[in-house]
């Protein structure tokens, strides 16, 4: 986003600022594009210049906000241990409800299937650049893409069922439950 216009800038942040009170407040489905514009305190037009809709904005919004989660999983990377997918589980661990619930239930959401399945792809490239261990053995590189398929589902599994349970299970717990899984993975 540094490299756009610093208007646009402006307009992005307050988007995404505004959306995260809404969904702190109420689910996607009730937010409307005018309850979203008065709340970023920008004019509807604005909005359609940069989205076609809601669910393109929702679109770009999770992307901005996986941008984040990686980055600041690329940036805890102290040493060769440390785990990247343990650190990007922690940083959804800190996501507030709402927005992984919006995320979890989009997967059942028909009307938006195109959408997610673009997030879906945007997601598998990150990971599939974190995971590629840069030889260009076609073998290797299929293993590392399924890897890193199987760690994705478990990553965003572990998590919806963490919320589901945080009352049973500390956030220590589930974090070691998923080191040891990814472990058994190899």
């Amino acid at each position: 986003m540094e490299n756009l216009d610093l208007r646009i800038q402006k307009t992005y942040i307050s988007l995404i600022e505004a959306f995260e009170k809404l969904l702190h407040e109420k689910e996607f489905e009730k937010i409307s594009v005018q309850e979203l514009c008065d709340e970023a305190m920008i004019r509807r037009p604005t909005f359609y210049k940069h989205f076609l809709d809601k669910y393109d904005f929702l679109t770009f919004f999770i992307k901005h906000k996986m941008n984040i989660i990686f980055d600041r999983a690329f940036q805890n990377l102290e040493n060769e241990e440390d785990n990247f997918f343990i650190l990007v589980f922690e940083q959804l661990l800190n996501q507030f409800d709402n927005l992984l619930y919006l995320i979890f239930s989009l997967q059942m959401n028909a009307d938006i299937i195109v959408e997610l399945e673009s997030v879906q792809e945007y997601g598998q490239r990150m990971l599939r650049n974190h995971v590629n261990t840069g030889e260009d053995n076609s073998d290797i590189t299929m293993m590392n893409e399924y890897k890193g398929q199987i760690i994705m589902g478990i990553t965003i599994q572990s998590v919806h069922w963490y919320k589901n349970n945080q009352d049973k299970i500390s956030r220590e717990e589930i974090i070691e439950l998923y080191k040891q899984t990814l472990e058994k993975l190899g």
